[in-house]
């Protein structure tokens, strides 16, 4: 009977213990949506915070790209341009995390799903001029959907903080799509 009564609190913690089992990592893009969504009455508040939020993932999304052609391509140019955009991108995304403090929004700490599927397409393909060719192309589809959601947002949000922010940080996304699309370029006519 003392045996049972030993084995007994063990073997309850033991299913308490696994009927817990392991935690779903939540998606931090979605708890940072559900969170402005709560935290935020105005609407035009919340298509900021919608932005700012976005910002940052796409940031985290530019950067993993940036260091994933870094490692992948052989291709020095293609490096180059990787390096500033990483350099860049990492200032950008220190500045709206800065932003999004002072204003009490909430970001993700990570790229949105389908750019990670993105970057992980990216990550298997095998020949590396291919590789080249299909991450310019995508740094220019990125940075290009970048100053369009930029653009619109400037004409409508009403903070003064975010406008001046997104003013002063346009010109380096337009000057990241230069270099990109004369990249995409080169890429594409060297056989």
């Amino acid at each position: 009977m003392k045996r049972i009564t030993r084995i007994l609190p063990l073997f309850i913690a033991g299913i308490v213990a696994f009927s817990c089992g392991p935690k779903k990592v939540e998606n931090t893009n979605e708890v940072a949506e559900d969170a402005n969504e709560e935290k935020f009455e105005d609407r035009k508040d919340e298509k900021d915070a919608e932005f700012v939020a976005e910002t940052v993932a796409s940031n985290y999304a530019e950067i993993a790209l940036a260091i994933l052609a870094r490692e992948k391509s052989n291709n020095s140019q293609v490096k180059e341009v990787a390096q500033e955009l990483e350099t860049g991108h990492n200032k950008i995304l220190g500045e709206i995390q800065s932003l999004a403090s002072a204003k009490v929004i909430t970001v993700p700490t990570e790229a949105k799903d389908a750019e990670q599927k993105t970057i992980e397409k990216l990550r298997e393909e095998k020949d590396v001029k291919e590789f080249n060719k299909k991450w310019s192309k995508e740094l220019v589809d990125k940075h290009e959907k970048s100053i369009k959601e930029f653009e619109a947002r400037l004409e409508k949000t009403q903070d003064a903080d975010l406008k001046i922010w997104i003013e002063q940080t346009l010109p380096h996304l337009r000057e990241h799509l230069d270099k990109v699309k004369a990249l995409e370029s080169d890429v594409t006519a060297s056989r």
